[in-house]
């Protein structure tokens, strides 16, 4: 099997923040039209012509990311609900998008791992979020009628999927492949 990781679309969080939504709830944004349009192009790479099945994250731009794929190359989608983007605060209390921004930061400054001196105390750490992901995952990894996965996630959890917590740039749409086995042992 070969599988196949993509980012979704550049999002906005405009209504979002419209409707005064906080925490998980400010991250519930859709695509922009760039976005959309990143969606599109992506859906003509020839790695993903003859996927399977595709996997999505249940937020919606990483759902919608993954319906626009979806009608291009004529591909079933299945939702995996836990493999939704990092977790900024894990008592899932409503935080500013400048926290969220700055706890990431800190997260990819610590390799993923939470050190002494610390400003956030409570986001998702590289192994909590790899150990939440991979039994959502690791089901389809084990089916035999898939020969090609693509999985629409988020930046994050690319990056604990591919094992590396520090890694600088994840572009909107961009797609990575690796083997099942890469996966499973990180």
């Amino acid at each position: 099997m070969t599988v196949y990781l993509m980012r979704h679309g550049e999002p906005t969080y405009a209504d979002t923040e419209a409707m005064g939504l906080k925490g998980q709830g400010a991250e519930l944004g859709q695509l922009t039209r760039l976005g959309i349009e990143q969606a599109e192009e992506a859906a003509k790479d020839p790695r993903i012509q003859d996927c399977d099945l595709i996997v999505s994250s249940p937020y919606p731009r990483a759902l919608h990311t993954a319906a626009i794929v979806s009608r291009a190359i004529d591909c079933p989608i299945e939702v995996a609900p836990g493999i939704f983007e990092w977790i900024p605060d894990l008592r899932w209390a409503e935080v500013s998008q400048q926290d969220i921004h700055d706890a990431w930061q800190e997260y990819k400054a610590n390799g993923g791992v939470h050190l002494p001196g610390d400003r956030y105390h409570n986001w998702e750490t590289h192994a909590q979020l790899r150990a939440r992901v991979l039994p959502w995952l690791i089901p389809y990894l084990e089916r035999k009628d898939i020969g090609k996965l693509l999985i629409v996630s988020h930046g994050g959890v690319m990056r604990a999927l591919l094992n590396q917590p520090s890694l600088k740039k994840i572009h909107y749409c961009e797609i990575r492949e690796l083997t099942p086995d890469c996966i499973r042992e990180g």
